[in-house]
């Protein structure tokens, strides 16, 4: 389950990678070849890339690939490795209740409103908050038991 979990996230990940490249050829396509840009591109984009951009900062934490300063890691002792093992995920954990907090907050705020162009609420454009905060949490989670049953 957690495997096609994961697979399903990625696959999403990419999935709207490649319709944001879509998106934004055809607007350039159009908007400088075609001399009509279209009116929908510019929000689609917008709204895929913060698809994007939060479905791959869960799958950051997922792969453990998150923003590290490794050279002061290596600088410390071994001993001081083994307590940052178990410091590093309190800050991430700190930041995805934060995001699903305020994205839940957000979501409910931007149901009434639409995009003109799409003709879509604005939720589609919050919804990716709480999902990449929820999904930082299932992920975490994971990894600190896998860590946990490694120290026993």
């Amino acid at each position: 389950m957690r495997k096609v979990c994961g697979q399903l996230v990625e696959g999403l990940c990419a999935g709207a990678v490649l319709a944001l490249t879509l998106v934004v050829f055809l607007q350039v396509l159009n908007r400088y070849f075609m001399k009509t840009p279209l009116p929908w591109s510019e929000d689609l984009a917008m709204l895929l890339f913060q698809w994007v951009a939060f479905l791959g900062a869960a799958l950051a934490v997922r792969r453990w690939q998150h923003f590290g300063i490794e050279t002061a890691v290596k600088a410390l002792p071994q001993r001081a490795h083994r307590w940052l093992a178990w410091l590093v995920p309190v800050p991430i954990a700190a930041v995805a209740v934060t995001l699903v907090i305020q994205g839940v907050i957000m979501v409910r705020l931007s149901v009434p409103r639409t995009y003109a162009s799409l003709g879509i609420s604005y939720l589609w454009a919050y919804l990716p908050i709480p999902i990449s905060g929820t999904l930082m949490l299932i992920y975490l989670g994971q990894r600190v038991a896998r860590q946990w049953r490694g120290a026993r």
